[in-house]
């Protein structure tokens, strides 16, 4: 993967996301590089208010350093699990537009620093924030083999993962496993595996998903954003593996329902309104124009949906 963080899917999230140039637009994954945060401003007027987060700091400091940013565009160090709380604190409990973007930053996966990729040594980090207290490393140095193969499992879909887990576990005990190399080394010889980048991709994602706890922090901003949209604003969201975009999936399908009774039920007991309408029946796909140019766009899945006005039906 290269240092080069091009925006995935810029001009349909874009479609998908201003309605109002004069609005108010939060990008929740603002990234190294502020892709998507540059690509919405330049289609803003200046009576426009634009938020920008990310968890980790590192990201919004590069932004303020080489980002031209309007006076009414704000940075926030912050993971998306704060939205609610950081746009009413700006002064909007009500937004025009949100957009997600889940993939990983390249500059973050190609620091070896931060110890999220297996392709160069560093120390096992992956944490998104120095906020998070348990590194990659304090996980796998402490966890019970069921723990972490329930991790590998659940988080990474690795058949091989009660044997990685009991390698892990035998190797700790000769050593405290410190970089990402060493894991690497204990994870492709204990797999077996005919794919062992594919192997390793699975178990590193894991692992970075326990310890940054991304799918609960998912589950609970979607929610958030929902409560803060006004009627007829829209959340874009771009996902990068089964397991976000299912839960993208599922929420967008549960909030566009009017009753979510079990089907045996003669009369609706749940009070359940549908809040939304989808406008993406299936997932927008990159073309193989920008997957060419940019590689990283390969697994990208757009949703969007809007919020309905309450005296819609």
């Amino acid at each position: 993967m290269t240092s080069i963080h091009a925006p995935v899917l810029l001009e349909i999230s874009l479609q998908y996301l201003i309605t109002k140039p004069d609005g108010v637009y939060v990008d929740c994954t603002l990234g190294t590089t502020g892709g998507h945060f540059s690509g919405i401003s330049s289609r803003l007027n200046p009576n426009a208010f634009l938020i920008g987060l990310d968890a980790d700091p590192t990201a919004v400091e590069h932004c303020r350093t080489f980002l031209s940013i309007p006076q009414k565009h704000t940075l926030e160090i912050s993971n998306f699990s704060n939205i609610k709380r950081i746009c009413y604190r700006a002064g909007f409990p009500k937004v025009t537009g949100i957009l997600f973007d889940l993939g990983m930053s390249s500059f973050a996966l190609d620091n070896p620093k931060r110890g999220f990729s297996f392709n160069s040594d560093g120390p096992l980090d992956m944490r998104f924030s120095p906020e998070i207290p348990i590194s990659a490393s304090d996980f796998i140095n402490s966890a019970s083999v069921e723990t972490m193969t329930k991790t590998f499992w659940n988080y990474g879909v690795e058949r091989s993962a009660k044997r990685i887990a009991k390698a892990i576990e035998f190797a700790r005990t000769q050593k405290p496993i410190k970089t990402t190399a060493e894991l690497a080394n204990i994870v492709t010889k204990s797999s077996h595996s005919s794919f062992p980048n594919k192997t390793l991709s699975r178990i590193f994602q894991a692992i970075r998903i326990q310890i940054d706890h991304e799918l609960e922090i998912l589950e609970s901003a979607l929610q958030q954003a929902i409560e803060i949209l006004e009627p007829n604003g829209r959340l874009v969201v771009i996902s990068y593996h089964s397991l976000e975009d299912r839960i993208v999936k599922n929420f967008m399908k549960l909030e566009s329902t009017n009753c979510i009774c079990p089907p045996d039920f003669p009369i609706c007991q749940c009070n359940h309104h549908a809040s939304v309408e989808i406008l993406t029946r299936k997932p927008v796909e990159p073309s193989d124009v920008e997957i060419k140019t940019n590689s990283r766009a390969r697994s990208a899945k757009l949703r969007a949906l809007r919020k309905k006005d309450i005296n819609e039906g």
